[in-house]
């Protein structure tokens, strides 16, 4: 316990103050009190399934019509904005020559 050795007010080299030996006790008990699987799931006997809950049938369909939505609305934006169409409109009634760089 390295930590425990180390002044109360000194800092590590990130930045991060160390660790008290109060802030260690807090996270050792709740350490315990967990089980330490995730979301505190114990995992089914050997030769059962796992029951899925409600929401998880939904949620991969569901991200993936949002991925997709998402991806199509992206790539099928316009090139170029009311503000572009607008400075163009603005050189041609004011007589400047058009920019033909950014016609495609």
């Amino acid at each position: 316990r390295a930590a425990s050795l180390r002044p109360a007010g000194l800092r590590l080299a990130s930045g991060v103050p160390a660790r008290t030996p109060e802030q260690t006790e807090h996270l050792e008990k709740l350490a315990e009190e967990h089980n330490g699987f995730l979301f505190g799931e114990v995992p089914p006997p050997p030769g059962e399934k796992r029951k899925k809950e409600d929401w998880e049938y939904y949620y991969p369909p569901l991200m993936t019509s949002a991925l997709a939505l998402f991806l199509f609305t992206w790539l099928n934006q316009p090139l170029s904005s009311v503000e572009d169409e607008a400075m163009e409109e603005a050189k041609r009634r004011m007589g400047f020559e058009p920019d033909v760089h950014f016609k495609q």
